[in-house]
């Protein structure tokens, strides 16, 4: 156990994540931030907030081996489809089954972070938020599809704006539940946190939540018995909001199939059984955006997997 006290007058009132950040000059200030609020700092045995101002009796502790077990990042050569790169940033194809970055509970190895690292600006990484060097967005473990990753500072803070802004089109190809009745259209609900489940998003009155938009259009629709019936969609995202596509799915009553937390589970496990598919049917198929390198409007796409092109081909 690490154990720190002030040295002298001058540091009475400086706030707890600077003093840190003067005392361990191997970690930046939003490190130790994060520290702190995962209660790995102790102030008088207690935990405490990056703005408590330091009183000349206080007593700071911390394991220094946990700290450093914290932040360390174990760099994998895990080969990633990249599908475009400049000098600032790079989009891959992600996998689905692939979490985009560690967590403090979660994933630790083999995520994209781990597999990126090497490619990440040294002096960046060490000052990137805590775990996700690169990332700047994000789609779910079984989502697959393109990602954009930040190489450097400069570009991170560049693509956070940008979708922030709402500048970066983004659409997907997902197979739902049913036959819309409107062939395209706009989904505008706000999204928030499941009152009775706050691990589940939901669409929630706009007080409680964020504003969501999703936009829609019917490209193809299948018939598995004269009963059952599915639609391919395309879908472009207005806003990023947590899970968005799979609640607004779910919230218009055509949930995306195979999606094991918002559809409909007696019929995923009967589709699973009919094709074969063991995840959701949902991959982010094209971006536009203009590059901070190039200053040029940029398209990728990535085409279906094989897993959900099979089950296309299979349906009538």
């Amino acid at each position: 156990m690490t154990i720190l006290k002030l040295k002298n007058q001058e540091q009475v009132g400086m706030r707890l994540d600077k003093f840190l950040s003067l005392e361990l000059k191997e970690y930046s200030r939003s490190h130790i931030q994060t520290f702190i609020k995962k209660g790995r700092i102790l102030v008088n045995d207690k935990p405490s907030k990056s703005s408590y101002p330091l009183l000349l009796k206080d007593v700071i502790k911390f394991n220094i081996l946990e700290i450093k077990q914290d932040s360390n990042l174990k760099e994998e050569n895990t080969e990633l489809t990249i599908i475009h790169e400049e000098k600032d940033f790079f989009v891959i194809d992600k996998p689905y089954g692939v979490v985009v970055h560690p967590s403090e509970t979660g994933y630790r190895t083999g995520t994209v972070v781990n597999s990126i690292l090497e490619k990440i600006d040294k002096k960046y990484r060490k000052d990137a938020e805590d775990l996700r060097p690169g990332i700047v967005h994000r789609l779910d473990k079984d989502t697959s599809g393109l990602l954009i990753i930040a190489k450097n500072k400069k570009s991170h803070d560049y693509f956070v704006e940008q979708f922030k802004l709402h500048k970066i089109k983004k659409y997907y190809l997902t197979l739902v539940y049913g036959i819309f009745e409107h062939k395209e259209g706009i989904i505008d609900s706000p999204i928030g946190r499941d009152i009775m489940n706050r691990k589940r998003m939901s669409v929630v009155a706009s007080r409680d939540g964020k504003e969501a938009l999703t936009v829609y259009k019917v490209l193809k629709e299948y018939n598995i018995d004269k009963n059952t019936h599915l639609s391919l969609i395309e879908i472009e995202l207005k806003t990023g909001r947590t899970h968005q596509i799979r609640v607004h799915m779910k919230a218009v009553n055509h949930p995306v199939i195979l999606d094991k937390v918002y559809g409909i589970r007696s019929f995923n496990e009967k589709f699973t059984k009919l094709y074969g598919l063991k995840r959701q049917f949902l991959h982010a198929c094209k971006m536009i955006f203009l590059s901070p390198t190039s200053k040029k409007i940029i398209t990728v796409e990535s085409k279906l997997p094989n897993d959900l092109d099979s089950v296309l081909k299979e349906l009538k």
